[in-house]
């Protein structure tokens, strides 16, 4: 128990000085372009209301960073559909968050749309630990990965953008816990859970609705289990059950990146 109560403390620290790190100076390093697009989509907003070839003011040029209480999750939505090539999962959850923070003006926070990716870089300080032990079983290696995490220069740049690049992580992370539980169970010659089939295929639908880029986690992974499919036949240890269940969660993450390949694909292709 003594041990167990100072690995909790070493990990609170890290996740404590991660925090501090990710929230300082939030609000004061300078936004950029993609930063403004999550703003405007994530309000509901688009850039529609800018006048084009002519001279327009600063109003007019900020005012797709107004508050727009009327914007529901549908414009959310409809707008990233019809005028980016983002999906849509990390603006719709922004879009609630900032529904959350009243503003003092009318305009959008800059500390409020950065607070929900620190956050969730906060939270990939914990998962980090989790997947280093669940990988390697050891809690020497689970304390540096979290600290590793924590003092991450990129991690920590990451987490002051207001983008969906934290949301991405923790969700890769998560993957591929469900990945090595899975390998784990095989190699034991258990019956994967559906519990964990169900858990795998949401966490992979989830991160291919935030970011394209997921799929190379999915691929990734793909080529671990073509590769352990390959040695379980040639050992004879396969179990058609197990890889049933695999092929479940491969044929559904599939479906889901074929809705998005649809959505990108140019209108006359």
């Amino acid at each position: 128990m003594k041990v167990l109560s100072s690995e909790k403390w070493l990990l609170g620290i890290w996740i404590l000085l991660g925090g501090i790190l990710r929230f300082l100076n939030l609000g004061n390093k300078p936004i950029w372009t993609d930063e403004v697009a999550t703003m405007v989509f994530s309000l509901g907003n688009d850039y529609e209301s800018i006048p084009l070839n002519q001279v327009i003011s600063l109003e007019q040029l900020l005012q797709p960073l107004q508050i727009n209480p009327q914007a529901t999750l549908v414009d959310v939505a409809s707008n990233l559909i019809n005028q980016d090539n983002h999906p849509p999962l990390y603006f719709l959850l922004a879009h609630l968050w900032l529904q959350i923070f009243p503003s003092a003006n009318s305009y959008l926070s800059v500390w409020v749309a950065r607070s929900l990716p620190a956050i969730l870089g906060i939270v990939s300080i914990p998962l980090t630990y989790f997947l280093a032990k669940l990988s390697f079983r050891s809690s020497f290696v689970a304390q540096l990965a979290a600290g590793l995490m924590a003092f991450s220069p990129y991690g920590i740049f990451l987490a002051q953008e207001a983008r969906h690049y934290t949301l991405g992580i923790l969700l890769v992370i998560l993957s591929l816990s469900c990945l090595i539980i899975t390998v784990r169970i095989l190699y034991q010659h258990q019956v994967i859970p559906w519990g964990l089939v169900y858990s795998w295929l949401l966490v992979n639908c989830l991160g291919l609705g935030i970011h394209y880029f997921f799929s190379l986690t999915l691929l990734a992974q793909s080529l671990l289990l073509i590769g352990l499919l390959i040695y379980q036949i040639k050992e004879k240890k396969i179990s058609g059950r197990n890889w049933l269940r695999i092929a479940w969660v491969i044929l559904g993450t599939l479906l889901t990146a074929l809705v998005w390949i649809i959505k990108i694909l140019p209108p006359d292709f």
